[in-house]
């Protein structure tokens, strides 16, 4: 889960005993599944009564439940009903979702559909090939920007100061030997992406993969979301992604509508109330 209480100075309306709950549900994630008692007391720094208790709480409204095994914490299945609450509820992803299976129809690969939260991509939706090659993904993920073709089509029509803060704040760290990983060579590459209107990922986050990505952006011209069109390599590389570019330009034209329905779209909304005339780009965005 996302932290998003790292405030510099700690807000009076902040209620901490919801800081802490959240603290917990945070110390859950894809590697660390389980945790124990001892675990969340020690990384969160506050003592094992004041933990239990919070995580007494949380069991009970269903946040997280024990295992039978170790009487370990994991995360609950009140999570799960939650995550199908709010894509059930997110108008942008019903409207896209029809959108998105039938460009999956057309071109048999993976569509991925985006937004960017915090300087970080979010994953929405996926529509998987067919044959399912594909496990690194899926609705709920947030991953990093540059190293994706969802997050460098985003990431390109940000504002340069938004694009430098990301960097700052989260690192080009090299998935593998083709990502990158210097601030130079990705604002070349961002440069780019903006010149051409889409963005390509060529083993940049996982080997054997590349795809080509594209942004929809909203009528100011700020990218709230993005879809991808993923495959193996061999049959993505090069001028080979190229054939499905108009399907996909397409298909982000056709949810040009929709934009500030996704996510990032209502952060930008947000942010342009709270300070009418100010670039978006600011903290409640983190982009």
């Amino acid at each position: 889960m996302e932290l998003f209480d790292d405030f510099e100075e700690t807000p009076t309306w902040l209620v901490k005993s919801v800081s802490k709950a959240m603290r917990i549900l945070s110390c859950f994630t894809l590697e660390n599944p389980e945790v124990s008692l001892a675990d969340i007391s020690r990384n969160l720094n506050i003592p094992k009564n004041t933990a239990l208790n919070l995580l007494r709480t949380l069991e009970l409204y269903g946040m997280v439940t024990r295992t039978s095994s170790s009487m370990n914490y994991r995360l609950g299945y009140n999570i799960m009903h939650l995550n199908y609450c709010i894509q059930s509820s997110m108008p942008a992803i019903r409207t896209a979702y029809p959108v998105l299976e039938n460009l999956q129809q057309t071109t048999g690969k993976t569509i991925y559909l985006t937004t960017h939260i915090n300087g970080r991509v979010f994953y929405l939706d996926v529509i998987h090939q067919n044959q399912r090659i594909f496990s690194y993904s899926s609705s709920g993920r947030f991953h990093t920007m540059h190293n994706t073709g969802c997050g460098k089509a985003m990431m390109a029509f940000l504002p340069e100061e938004s694009i430098r803060r990301i960097i700052s704040e989260h690192g080009l760290a090299g998935h593998t030997e083709y990502t990158i990983t210097t601030p130079e060579a990705l604002m070349e590459e961002l440069a780019l992406t903006r010149r051409r209107g889409y963005a390509v990922d060529q083993q940049e986050d996982t080997l054997g993969i590349a795809c080509i990505a594209a942004p929809i952006l909203n009528a100011q011209g700020y990218p709230t979301a993005a879809v991808s069109i993923s495959g193996t390599y061999h049959t993505m590389q090069g001028d080979l992604g190229l054939q499905y570019l108009e399907s996909l330009l397409n298909t982000c034209h056709t949810l040009y509508a929709s934009a500030n329905e996704f996510p990032a779209g209502q952060i930008y909304l947000l942010n342009q109330k709270a300070a009418p005339g100010k670039t978006a780009g600011g903290p409640c965005a983190g982009n």
